[in-house]
């Protein structure tokens, strides 16, 4: 995985009416060394900064005017990148390409300044060139866990002067950072294993916070049921008096009586109503055969006035009128025809022939007639015993709907008192749940109240990693102090408590500032050469700010003078052997070296080297800015 790293390009400082100030980093080894107050550490500040840092770049009279920082930098997936951001902090701008073509244009898109962002991060996004997506860090040994961003990868690759000669562990993320934390992040650096498995046991703390927590929710729930059980039934002091189950015993044998009665009053109305239709219906079937006798009465009865009609126009022939009127002018009394139009004379066989006719005529419509009177009789009777029935009908209807009106009446109020009845007893099941409840909860305070807290039994979340890995980065860190020509023999361990290394089994406090400096710069790349051999992400960057702080003139330097152990350092040519070696790996990682003193020897052309000359240079670039 050594090709899965980044690369510093160029750093520099945009703002309105500004010259662009910049400093740029050969792909292996840069050094920039000069005078103090010249810029060299707070290049490395913004280089972390530019890392997603939560810290805002100092305030320097060379930064007025100045609003924006640039990193360029290639990138194992999306090769050659710029990243903007504010002074003022804030997220960052994504460009692709160079700093030169990004100056002016909108970002391709923008980075959110925190990991935990809904949306894309610089952590997110960084992380992703190495192939790292969501890990999870144990914070405490009782397994809560945090995620691990790039801040957590910075701590290895930038190393400002103060850490640099700090007495503490160079695993020390921050200062708000707990020991757990800062073991578990390395480990995970150092094994690509993080704490996703690990079960979270809360602590003592937690857990008598949580009790507390439910014992403040379970009063505040039975304040309230309380409350509400003194609400259903006001100015009753003690509540116990009620006896809410016996009454509710006996309401339910109550309403058992009361659903019987319904249900007979029911089958009662049913049967009312049953009979009632019935009765409606046979007066209904009567009125109608009432309606149709009349109707065929009164047909009857225009039949009888055409029979008679007939009679007696049949008698006046009969009696022999048309022989009288043998030669009137009048109209004919056999063929109906006017005066004006008889052309023909009847004679007296005709009369005769019209006579024998009329009384066979007669005869047939009087029998007739007589037929009829003996049907309208008949039915005429029948319409009487009819109406007689309707009659004694409605009646009997009228009777039915007193009963079925009285009926109902008793089976409404039936149903109120049964209502009344069982809103009663819903209110005492209300109630009676609510005493349950009371009851449960107070259940439940008394175990809360006697809870006690339990910790975690000891060793059962082990923090850090194991002495086989330690071990290794020992080697690892032993090796590079060799190659330093450090004086002596040195033997590099590994303490498995604190996490830190020990020089010649002396810990990191017992040694002078520039050994501790040297201490810490082994660490780091250490670090990153256990990654190299175990073939896991790293962003082979590894910026320190004044590793060689033993060579420095205690008459000029703040630190002053030389400890044993620094005067030591001095009489020897490690300084060199620093340099060849940091050379001879530029080919696999990237280093930035900011130091005081010029290095001791000429550089090589594929090394990159800026001199700060100091701000009373007359000659030269006097600093970043």
């Amino acid at each position: 995985m050594t090709s899965d790293r980044f690369i510093l390009r160029r750093l520099a400082f945009t703002g309105p009416d500004k010259e662009l100030r910049d400093l740029d980093f050969a792909p292996g080894l840069t050094v920039v060394w000069g005078g103090s107050q010249a810029g060299k550490s707070f290049a490395v500040k913004a280089l972390d900064y530019m890392f997603g840092s939560g810290a805002a770049l100092p305030v320097l009279k060379e930064t007025i005017g100045y609003e924006r920082c640039w990193l360029e930098l290639d990138l194992p997936k999306s090769g050659r990148v710029t990243l903007a951001r504010s002074l003022s902090k804030g997220g960052y701008d994504l460009f692709g390409g160079t700093i030169d073509s990004s100056l002016g244009r909108t970002g391709n898109r923008t980075l959110a300044e925190n990991h935990g962002a809904k949306r894309e991060s610089l952590s997110s996004f960084l992380l992703g060139e190495l192939g790292i997506g969501d890990v999870q860090i144990a914070r405490t040994l009782s397994g809560d866990k945090a995620t691990f961003t790039i801040r957590h990868f910075a701590t290895y690759m930038f190393t400002e002067e103060t850490p640099m000669i700090a007495e503490e562990s160079p695993i020390t993320l921050d200062r708000q950072s707990s020991d757990t934390f800062n073991k578990n992040v390395l480990k995970y650096i150092l094994t690509g294993v993080d704490d996703r498995s690990i079960v979270q046991v809360p602590d003592v703390k937690q857990q008598k916070q949580t009790n507390a927590g439910r014992i403040e929710i379970v009063e505040e729930m039975l304040n309230a049921a309380v409350a509400e059980l003194a609400a259903m039934y006001p100015g009753i002091e003690d509540l116990e008096t009620l006896k809410l189950q016996e009454q509710s015993e006996r309401l339910d044998d109550t309403l058992a009586t009361f659903k019987e009665n319904l249900a007979a009053r029911h089958s009662f109305l049913d049967a009312l109503a049953r009979e009632r239709r019935l009765l409606v219906s046979e007066r209904d079937e009567l009125i109608e055969r009432a309606d149709e006798i009349v109707l065929t009465i009164d047909r009857f009865k225009l039949l009888a006035t055409s029979y008679a009609s007939d009679i007696r126009r049949l008698i006046a022939l009969e009696e022999g009128a048309a022989a009288l009127m043998v030669g009137a002018r009048r109209t004919c009394i056999l063929c109906g025809a006017d005066p004006a139009h008889q052309h023909v004379e009847h004679g007296f066989e005709a009369v005769e022939t019209s006579q024998k006719a009329v009384n066979a005529e007669l005869r047939k419509v009087r029998g007739e007639s007589a037929g009829l009177v003996k049907a309208t009789a008949s039915l005429e009777a029948e319409l009487l015993g009819m109406q007689r029935r309707i009659a004694a009908l409605d009646q009997e209807i009228g009777e039915k709907n007193d009963e079925l009106d009285s009926a109902k009446l008793t089976e409404v109020r039936t149903r109120e008192e049964y209502e009344s009845i069982d809103q009663a007893r819903k209110k005492l099941h209300d109630a009676i749940m609510v005493e349950r409840r009371i009851s449960s909860l107070r259940v439940r305070h008394a175990e809360l109240s006697k809870f006690k807290a339990k910790s975690a039994p000891r060793g059962s979340i082990v923090a850090g990693v194991g002495t086989v890995v330690g071990d290794e980065l020992a080697a690892a860190v032993e090796k590079i102090f060799h190659a330093w020509r450090y004086p002596g023999n040195p033997r590099i361990t590994f303490h498995d408590k604190t996490h830190d290394i020990l020089l010649n089994g002396s810990q990191r406090n017992a040694n002078g500032k520039g050994v501790r400096a040297l201490l810490n710069a082994a660490f780091k790349i250490g670090v990153m050469d256990v990654c190299r051999q175990r073939d896991l992400p790293h962003p082979g960057i590894i910026a320190l700010d004044s590793p060689l702080l033993s060579y420095r003139d205690p008459l000029k330097s703040k630190h002053k003078e030389l400890s044993e152990d620094e005067e030591i350092l001095v009489a020897t040519d490690l300084k060199v052997h620093f340099y060849n070696y940091l050379i001879e790996r530029s080919n696999d990682a990237q280093f930035l070296i900011m130091e005081n003193q010029d290095p001791p020897f000429a550089l090589p052309s594929g090394v990159r080297e800026h001199i700060f000359a100091g701000q009373h240079a007359t000659d030269g670039r006097k600093g970043l800015f």
